[in-house]
């Protein structure tokens, strides 16, 4: 069965108003990994006011899943809502923290989270309407800059879909075709002696060279891993006088590759540079994994039809002061930094020349960004399809003050309500036409890798 993408269009810029407000309130009261219990709150609170069946997932603080439907396939709509520590940001553009040190929404997950919200009830909506057997699963996923969803994975939520969608805030509007890396991240502990740096030297073994002689290790492995494999660390303790030598040492690392694989291939060498470093200082070694992704592996069955349902979805409009503000925000970035935005992907650079990107693109293809999604985890599991959509000015990158101004404006919320629209038209076509999540489904089996967290040494 087919239902016309402008009403499903309609039934969203129905209720704008409420969108529009629900983003906003999340941008003001950012909430970091782990802490999102108000933002959790909001979203669990309207799916359930809206008929939704809500369950909370004891796997992790704050996660949740709400289903509306029955029978049939079924497909799940991701959502997010942490913010990022140290990134308060006014609406502005120029760098100015609401709170001095306080977290903010430099990724849009504000935005991300509602669109999908938004998503879901469209579909929703649309099952009541055409009377066709499936359902639609919206899941709250907290802590995506952390932990993420692997909890979730772990204890099968994701086992009985069909395909799962998602979409990010970004700066081009395009279907998600590029892979990412897997990573792991861990912190290496070192246990040493403490005594007088002067008086006895001797008697000390200290932690902290056990660390630095750990990174030595690690700056000449560099050589010897496979091509694409990212190694980066921060040394986190490092004694506190020194005229005492450090009896504990740690570093904060972070390995990457370009499948999951490589990562824990990586990591077994890391791990003898830390055991060496142990064994030359006289200390000991520990180590605690704290979160890890997998790479995510596209679905370009699906797209495909989220590429078909964005043009089938006028892009919403941009007043003169929207552009004047992007114009703006974008003038603080430099042109090569804007350019290499758009690089990884792909995107033609010549876009540059306006500060907006008011068009459709289809980019990715083959390519593979350096940053990690716990969604990867995902798409080892089942189909997933993704999307970008420009809710920040062309060349401005996430995790940046001006990512975070952007995700508080009124065309970003504008753009989550479209993308919105476009996971909506996309799962819906997917419940009611079998050959596409069968087409899906063939390709996902023929990629599938065997999933197994990289956070599992």
């Amino acid at each position: 069965m087919n239902m016309d993408p402008s009403r499903i269009a309609s039934f969203v810029e129905a209720k704008a108003a409420q969108w529009d407000a629900l983003a906003l309130d999340i941008w003001e009261h950012p909430e970091p990994s782990l802490q999102e219990s108000r933002s959790a709150a909001l979203h669990r609170d309207r799916l359930a006011s809206s008929g939704f069946a809500v369950t909370d997932c004891p796997e992790m603080p704050h996660s949740f899943m709400a289903e509306s439907g029955r029978g049939g396939a079924v497909i799940g709509i991701m959502g997010e809502y942490d913010a990022l520590p140290g990134m308060s940001q006014a609406c502005s553009t120029e760098r100015r923290s609401l709170v001095d040190g306080g977290p903010g929404h430099a990724c849009g997950h504000n935005l991300l989270g509602v669109g999908s919200l938004a998503a879901a009830e469209a579909v929703a909506d649309a099952l009541r309407e055409s009377g066709l057997p499936g359902r639609v699963r919206y899941y709250g996923c907290p802590a995506e800059e952390a932990l993420g969803r692997i909890p979730l994975v772990r204890a099968g939520r994701f086992d009985d879909l069909d395909a799962a969608l998602s979409w990010h805030p970004a700066d081009v509007n395009t279907p998600h075709r590029y892979s990412t890396n897997a990573n792991v991240a861990l912190i290496i502990r070192f246990a040493g002696r403490a005594s007088h740096a002067a008086m006895a030297p001797h008697a000390g073994r200290s932690a902290l060279d056990a660390a630095q002689l750990m990174n030595i290790g690690i700056e000449f492995l560099r050589e010897h891993v496979a091509p694409g494999t990212l190694l980066h660390y921060v040394i986190t303790d490092g004694g506190r006088r020194p005229n005492i030598v450090p009896e504990a040492a740690a570093v904060s690392l972070y390995v990457r590759a370009p499948r999951a694989g490589g990562v824990r291939d990586a990591l077994k060498r890391v791990l003898d540079c830390a055991r060496g470093a142990a064994l030359m200082t006289g200390t000991k070694a520990s180590w605690e994994v704290t979160h890890g992704k997998c790479d995510f592996i596209p679905n370009d069955a699906i797209h495909d039809v989220i590429a078909a349902a964005m043009r089938d979805i006028p892009l919403p409009p941009a007043a003169p002061e929207e552009r004047a503000f992007a114009k703006g925000l974008a003038a603080t970035v430099g042109r090569k930094d804007r350019e290499s935005t758009l690089a990884m992907i792909g995107a033609p650079t010549s876009l540059l020349s306006r500060p907006l990107h008011r068009e459709l693109g289809d980019f990715g293809r083959g390519y593979r960004i350096g940053g990690s999604l716990d969604v990867g985890d995902v798409s080892y599991i089942v189909p997933v399809g993704q999307m970008n959509a420009a809710t920040w000015p062309l060349g401005i990158g996430a995790h940046t003050w001006q990512s975070c101004a952007a995700s508080g404006s009124p065309y970003a919320a504008r753009l989550a309500r479209w993308a919105g629209a476009v996971l909506a038209v996309t799962a819906f076509r997917l419940l009611s036409e079998p050959e596409l999540r069968k087409a899906a489904s063939l390709e996902h089996k023929a990629s599938k890798r065997p999933w197994r967290s990289t956070m599992d040494l």
